[in-house]
């Protein structure tokens, strides 16, 4: 298989492996009635996803795991529309201001500020969560996030050179969804390393 093609095979198989990460997420909605969940705080992912998808296809890059991303977060807003979840707060406003500086971004520095900007900004937005998956950790929220980690890896394989348009958000977004997993594991981990410990004394 020509390596173009397994580039192109990668970025697919990445961006639908990112779309369909987004069922546990949609499952746990329709469970609890969106309880825990904001329409208005996924919508304004989509936003944040959409702008970093489209400043990557008019740069002719590797859109298709941004792309998942937003049709995942698109759903999840129309399914929590449904319920009437809307809740707005300090988070929103701050995920609403990083949506803007993008847009001013773009408007001043093109598509390629665009996704630098939007990348940085989608990182920032996931320190919260990160936060309290470290003071709640869970091990199926851990799960899910391995799963965008995979999705993601794929998608940076699928990265034909090191340009900002072709593996910078795959990059960034690998670390991220690792760092998700290693903290909704974190008593597991700390479990396996006392034991581990305890195997060396022995």
């Amino acid at each position: 298989m020509p390596d173009l093609a397994i580039h192109e095979l990668l970025k697919g198989v990445g961006g639908l492996l990112g779309l369909v990460m987004y069922a546990p997420l949609a499952l746990d909605i329709l469970r609890r009635g969106g309880r825990g969940h904001s329409f208005a705080m996924w919508a304004l992912w989509a936003l944040l996803d959409t702008t970093a998808t489209v400043s990557l296809m008019l740069q002719r890059g590797n859109y298709l795991l941004t792309l998942g991303f937003s049709i995942g977060s698109i759903l999840l807003s129309l399914l929590l529309l449904r319920y009437g979840r809307f809740t707005w707060g300090r988070r929103e406003w701050m995920v609403l201001l990083m949506v803007l500086l993008c847009l001013l971004v773009w408007a001043d520095a093109g598509p390629c500020g665009a996704t630098i900007a939007t990348t940085l900004a989608i990182l920032f937005a996931g320190v919260p969560g990160l936060v309290e998956l470290w003071r709640h950790p869970d091990s199926a929220a851990g799960r899910v996030w391995a799963g965008f980690v995979v999705a993601n890896l794929l998608a940076l394989l699928g990265g034909e050179n090191w340009s900002v348009a072709e593996r910078f958000p795959p990059a960034a977004f690998t670390m991220q969804a690792l760092a998700m997993v290693l903290v909704g594991h974190r008593h597991r981990l700390k479990l396996l390393l006392a034991n581990t410990s305890g195997m060396g004394v022995r």
